[in-house]
């Protein structure tokens, strides 16, 4: 059954209920009045787009259960007969395989389903999977800090022998290509002539920003050299990248990706800080909540959202559950088994 045939469906059972309530009505001549009080088209509307989101709606049957109660008093037997076989009727087809096998109230998100590789969903475009060999697999990685999160993207990208990038590689990547754009500057009359001054020296740095990163503040304009490279990697290779608000960069600019998130509880990442880097509970546990704030303000500032919030991710991990190579296989085991045919490391 395609949409329009299930919207067809659903409006016929709505028709259905609403002249059975009109009927009960009639016969019964209540003072209480009728079920459903709105205008036909309205509640005929309301009705079917209930059926038609989940057949078995609290509002659909809540509503029948009235009807029905008041067709039992309907004096005239024959009529009271005929309204409760009704009543049976569209119960049944409620419960029909038509509308049971349709959408069943699915919880999908139609856009972000189509950015999604590892989706097989009726609302991809492929019948039998979205992604193909044109396509990039790019992991957007976010975590909170000392959950092993960077440990478990760089093992996901050496796994499936992709790039990885984090923070310190795009700005050691831009570094190099923003170099290029001072040795125009480098030439120039501008320079030669602040250089006879030392004292000019933070003057001359000064516009040499302002040059290179076009009058905003550096942060920003890293930010959004960052994204603009993150999109242009996105179109050409496979990779895993590391933070830098990547899933919504790629979200806007309508890119598939698959978004992670991966956590664990306060204390569990509190105590591996503390043996990685030698520090006591209490400074390890202040070096935590320090980073995951940069983290939350950064992500806030740049994209207006609630960092590590589950529903902006595709998938969220508890590593504490896990461990960091179990972490690592779970996430490889979706992967492969969505798209193992383009996936060969």
């Amino acid at each position: 059954m395609n949409s329009s045939e299930r919207e067809a469906l659903c409006r016929k059972l709505a028709e259905r209920i609403y002249n059975l309530d009109s009927r009960v009505y009639t016969h019964v001549g209540s003072s209480l009045g009728r079920t459903l009080i709105s205008p036909r088209e309205k509640s005929v509307e309301i009705l079917a787009r209930e059926i038609d989101a989940r057949p078995d709606s609290p509002f659909v049957h809540r509503n029948l259960a009235l009807i029905a109660n008041m067709a039992r008093t309907i004096p005239d037997r024959t009529a009271r007969s005929r309204a409760m076989k009704e009543y049976s009727a569209i119960l049944k087809a409620l419960s029909s395989p038509e509308l049971a096998l349709g959408q069943e109230a699915d919880i999908g998100d139609k856009a972000r389903i189509s950015l999604n590789p590892l989706s097989k969903n009726q609302f991809t475009q492929s019948s039998s999977r979205r992604f193909t060999q044109d396509d990039h697999l790019v992991i957007c990685i976010g975590r909170t800090f000392g959950s092993g999160g960077t440990d478990i993207g760089f093992q996901l990208s050496d796994q499936l022998h992709i790039s990885y990038y984090d923070a310190t590689v795009f700005r050691d990547v831009l570094d190099r290509q923003l170099a290029e754009k001072e040795g125009a500057l480098s030439g120039s009359s501008m320079e030669t002539m602040l250089d006879r001054d030392q004292k000019m020296k933070g003057l001359r740095r000064r516009l040499v920003d302002f040059y290179r990163f076009h009058g905003l503040p550096a942060e920003d304009a890293l930010f959004f050299n960052q994204s603009a490279y993150i999109e242009q990697l996105s179109r050409e290779q496979d990779f895993v990248v590391m933070g830098r608000c990547a899933d919504v960069v790629l979200r806007n600019a309508r890119i598939p990706h698959v978004s992670i998130f991966i956590t664990a509880p306060f204390e569990s990442r509190v105590r591996r800080v503390a043996e990685l880097r030698h520090l006591s509970w209490k400074n390890a546990a202040k070096l935590v909540k320090k980073e995951d704030r940069a983290h939350e303000r950064f992500y806030r500032r740049y994209t207006g959202l609630p960092w590590g919030s589950a529903v902006h991710y595709d998938l969220c991990i508890n590593s504490a559950s896990y461990g960091i190579s179990e972490s690592v296989e779970l996430i490889l085991g979706v992967i492969r088994a969505r798209v193992q045919d383009d996936l060969k490391p």
